[in-house]
């Protein structure tokens, strides 16, 4: 019976590991790859315009000011502003990465093999014949039959479950980004638009 059992061995030669482990890494690469493009050219797109230089965006406020007057007094005036800010500062720049590869691979062998005799074969016989013995007669007549089956069954199962997960985060914003940022935002200052109303 053994010979007639699946050899579990056999089930698992010639898998390609090396596809099945490798193959999902081989493609985090690639992704972490096209994300780190996807955060440059989001930069290079969004963060400047196309005399490559940092796209700015325009601002306009009022805010109350104190004047004082030459007589002493005090007044509150409306002053208008202009503020001009990178316009990469006041966004999310895209900063995905992927930070868990995990590969999953199951597989179950199931063997089993069971045997039965029985015979559908069927005969049947009979036979008759006479004679006298002396002055005896003598009849004979023979029937018989006979039956048997044999039935052999085999069955095997193999299974397997095959599962890639992959996630990806949005990690701090690096260190030379934000050292760009900083400078940026030193350039960050409110320009009177007109002089004060009202001195």
């Amino acid at each position: 019976m053994s010979d007639e059992l699946v050899k579990m061995s056999d089930q698992f030669q010639g898998l390609p590991m090396d596809n099945l482990i490798g193959g999902p890494l081989s493609a985090a690469c690639n992704s972490q790859i096209m994300l780190a493009k996807a955060t440059s050219d989001f930069i290079s797109q969004v963060g400047f315009d196309d005399n490559k230089k940092v796209r700015m965006v325009d601002f306009a406020f009022s805010k109350p000011e104190q004047i004082s007057k030459a007589d002493g007094s005090v007044e509150i005036v409306k002053t208008d502003y202009n503020l001009s800010v990178p316009f990469i500062s006041i966004i999310s720049v895209p900063t995905l990465q992927v930070d868990n590869v995990d590969v999953s691979f199951n597989m179950e062998v199931k063997s089993s093999y069971s045997e039965s005799n029985k015979s559908d074969r069927a005969a049947a016989f009979s036979a008759s014949g006479g004679g006298s013995i002396g002055p005896f007669k003598v009849s004979v007549k023979v029937s018989g039959s006979i039956s048997s089956s044999s039935q052999s069954q085999r069955a095997s199962d193999n299974s397997a479950k095959y599962a890639v997960r992959v996630t990806a985060k949005q990690t701090g914003t690096p260190e030379g980004l934000s050292r760009v940022m900083d400078i940026l935002q030193q350039t960050i200052a409110p320009v009177p638009a007109t002089t004060p109303q009202g001195g």
